[in-house]
């Protein structure tokens, strides 16, 4: 078991460094999910589906501290949600990345819980190659998984948050904090299909009360923990794919490209 850098003393964890390639930091929010859902939703399925990933890649990885807070200043009109301001998020994984590129870690695979933080992670990833040339690489599980899941969605209108996708990968990864009873599904607004996630076809900032009044989308009720089971393996399967390419020093690889006339 690839055990945290926070549960290491500094011996160990020089010892630990000197053979890790790459860093792993989950990254989430504390925000509203709905009735059902415990406010550390993001965080938690983070931090799960990151320790899952940082096992299988074995001393390959260091697993960082979660970072809890995230953007979440859609989800203000419902009690208990605290966000930051982008400039913050963005100073904090630059911050990070940076604590480990001195330390002779240059890769770093943000897994990220929250869809409010991608424009930032981003941002941030861009500006760490630029300034530093460390690489970060961003995860997010409804991206990664985003074939599965529409499958699984198919006609069901909304997710992608206190869904019942986003539920079964709680009720898999981390099950206390899932309170039942499971809402049912509710109608969408006149403008979903446009302007609304997951695959909004414009870009206009919504806040969550506009969306739904639970704070929930889709069925939460068709939820199951099977489903939440078979959608983390594959987040898990694909990300460590992905990362023993990522941590090559050539990456990404260039190979010789054939001009086909």
């Amino acid at each position: 078991m690839n055990i945290p850098l926070a549960n290491l003393t500094t011996v160990q964890a020089s010892a630990v460094i000197g053979t890790a390639s790459l860093a792993i930091l989950p990254l989430g929010a504390i925000e509203q999910h709905g009735p059902h859902l415990a406010l550390r939703t993001d965080i938690s399925i983070a931090t799960a589906l990151a320790a899952r990933i940082a096992d299988a890649l074995g001393d390959t990885a260091l697993l960082l501290p979660p970072m809890p807070y995230g953007l979440s200043e859609h989800h203000t009109a419902f009690a208990g949600t605290v966000t930051l301001r982008p400039d913050t998020l963005i100073r904090l994984i630059l911050d990070v990345v940076e604590s480990m590129s001195a330390q002779g870690i240059d890769r770093v695979i943000i897994v990220n819980g929250h869809g409010g933080n991608i424009d930032a992670i981003r941002l941030a990833s861009r500006q760490a190659r630029r300034d530093s040339g460390s690489r970060v690489a961003h995860v997010m599980w409804a991206q990664v998984a985003a074939d599965a899941i529409s499958q699984e969605m198919s006609g069901r209108g909304m997710y992608n948050h206190a869904c019942e996708i986003e539920t079964s990968l709680a009720m898999d990864l981390c099950p206390e904090i899932v309170h039942p009873p499971l809402p049912g599904s509710w109608l969408e607004p006149e403008f979903a299909p446009h302007a609304a996630p997951p695959t909004a076809r414009i870009d206009v900032p919504l806040w969550f009360d506009e969306l739904t009044p639970t704070g929930a989308l889709g069925d939460p009720s068709r939820a199951t923990q099977e489903r939440g089971r078979l959608l983390a393996d594959l987040v898990v399967e694909r990300t460590v794919a992905f990362a023993r390419a990522f941590v090559a020093p050539s990456f990404p690889l260039a190979a010789p490209t054939e001009v086909v006339g």
